[in-house]
């Protein structure tokens, strides 16, 4: 993974070091950047048929990282008892209810099993149960004997153990009656229209009982258990939905473990958090044992080693190593990374020299990224960083990439030049690093090109982005505009104008510029003099 702001040899490197750690054992390994690539690097990925690298903003944990997937889920209309099971044989608290598409309709847990069952503690609602025919045979492992076609069930269990007159005075029509082997008071409750007859013990049904009820249009349903059992299992034969509870707090699985974990310390999520996806279909669930699952991305660093350009949430990340040509700065990591620095003027000169010492030859595809992740960095090798190691090693890729150097190179920089679509804006923060020193901020963002005179001539605009940047907490924010063909770098000053004069042994133009002779270069001119700038703004 490169820089925030990501130039070609951030995206380049990034994208030869993946290909060089995949050969080296790590299939993994996959190219990143931390914002757009630019006309340049696009065009130098189209060409050799290279993807675009991952776009990542953000390394800390996930929700994915850590929920269980695929989660244990329960149907809607799935009975208690089935549900009961579950939550026992798996040791869970609760379970997702979701309807037909898979999408969340609610949770069920012990607690609900409970609120549900003293609820129904009121003498005058202890025989209403939520009957459904079909929860009703699977919960009970019964055999219809006869299915009603149009009869629907009342909400009300019965049991017929009284002598035929008692009973038949309690009976309603469309009840489910639990009866033993008593033909003559089957017979009756038949005729007076009970919904369903469900008779225990596992004893054969006379015939003219089965018949009856398939004339009178009644359910007739034979079970193995005895009649306390049969009343119990039928109570748990409600569809779940009836004691789920909707109110559900959920997260997605892209979102920080952090969301979850606030979820999960607050009362209302209970034990768990659902994750569901954009369509609200049940992706994963997560348990507060879920949270002390260890979780790190593991990064490999190319192109910077600044705090304040690496990626968000880099502290919760491991660090495996880092690839660079900048200075050391404010970094740090948990474990003793693996670092390759160079002073030269591209990473992606010593990615290739790592290809070269690993004894992997160089694919022409990754050859001609390197190359133009170096041709870019080092302005065709008009850049004042530019090492005969950078231009040893460019000629062995041109090579291998069977292209010529000066046109490959001319078409890069000419890219690079067309701010033609871009907004002031936009050519600010293309290539904007921020750097501390001495307790102040300063923000300083690159253009080279072959016509400075399209960029100054946007002067204006680019002074009014620089100024609501600066608004952002920042002491100075520079802008340098790098004349490639007449070698000549001119510098918008926004914030301590005089102060960084001074500091570059010049004077102001026109206020707030400055002209400086050669090309310059942000790391080995500019960043140098910080600490100095800062002084001499704290002390003026």
């Amino acid at each position: 993974m490169g820089h925030k702001n990501p130039d070609t040899d951030a995206i380049c490197s990034a994208v030869g070091y993946a290909a060089l750690l995949q050969v080296q054992g790590y299939p993994d390994a996959v190219a990143t950047r931390q914002g757009p690539v630019r006309r340049e690097t696009a065009y130098i990925l189209d060409r050799f048929h290279l993807p675009v690298p991952l776009l990542v903003t953000d390394v800390r944990p996930r929700v994915r990282d850590i929920m269980t997937a695929p989660p244990i889920t329960v149907h809607r209309d799935t009975p208690l008892y089935e549900a009961g099971q579950i939550l026992q044989q798996h040791g869970m608290g609760s379970v997702p209810v979701v309807d037909d598409e898979g999408r969340l309709c609610g949770v069920t847990s012990v607690e609900d099993f409970a609120r549900a069952f003293i609820q129904d503690l009121d003498l005058n609602e202890l025989d209403r149960v939520s009957l459904h025919l079909d929860n009703v045979l699977r919960t009970l492992g019964g055999r219809a004997l006869v299915r009603a076609r149009q009869r629907e069930l009342v909400n009300r269990v019965m049991v017929g153990a009284m002598e035929v007159a008692s009973m038949l005075r309690r009976i309603e029509p469309g009840i489910l009656l639990v009866i033993g082997d008593r033909t003559d008071a089957q017979l009756a409750a038949i005729r007076l229209g009970v919904g369903a007859l469900v008779v225990t013990g596992d004893i054969p049904v006379a015939e003219e009982v089965v018949e009856l009820a398939r004339a009178r249009d009644v359910t007739l349903i034979a079970v193995p258990h005895h009649t306390y059992t049969t009343v119990r299992l039928i109570h748990l034969s409600t569809p779940v939905h009836h004691v789920m509870h909707g109110d559900v707090p959920t997260c997605y699985p892209d979102d920080p473990v952090d969301v979850a974990r606030d979820f999960l310390r607050g009362s209302v999520a209970g034990r768990s958090v659902v994750v569901v996806d954009k369509d609200g279909r049940v992706a994963g669930i997560v348990r507060r044992t879920d949270l002390l699952k260890p979780v790190h991305r593991q990064l490999m660093l190319v192109d910077h080693n600044e705090r304040g350009q690496a990626v968000d949430g880099i502290e919760e990340a491991e660090v495996l190593g880092v690839v660079d040509h900048h200075r050391v700065a404010d970094f740090q990591t948990s474990t003793p990374p693996f670092m390759r620095l160079e002073p030269l003027g591209s990473t992606s000169t010593i990615v290739a020299k790592l290809f070269h010492e690993a004894g992997v030859a160089v694919p022409p595809p990754i050859a001609g990224a390197l190359l133009g992740g170096i041709l870019a960095d080092t302005l065709l090798f008009r850049g004042p960083t530019t090492t005969p190691d950078d231009r040893r090693v460019a000629g062995m890729l041109a090579e291998a990439a069977r292209v010529d150097i000066d046109a490959y190179g001319g078409e890069i920089l000419e890219l690079a030049s067309d701010i033609s679509d871009r907004t002031a804006e936009q050519l600010l923060s293309a290539d904007l690093k921020d750097f501390s020193a001495e307790n102040c901020l300063f923000g300083i963002g690159m253009i080279e090109t072959t016509n400075s005179a399209a960029v100054l001539s946007r002067r204006d605009e680019l002074l009014a982005a620089m100024a609501n940047l600066r608004a952002h907490d920042y002491t100075s924010v520079l802008f340098g505009i790098v004349d490639i063909m007449r070698r000549r770098t001119t510098i918008l000053i926004e914030g301590h104008a005089q102060d960084v004069a001074a500091t570059f042994d010049t004077a102001l133009v026109d206020g707030n510029t400055v002209e400086l002779p050669g090309i310059l270069s942000r790391k080995k001119n500019i960043v140098p003099l910080l600490g100095v700038l800062a002084r001499r703004i704290t002390a003026s």
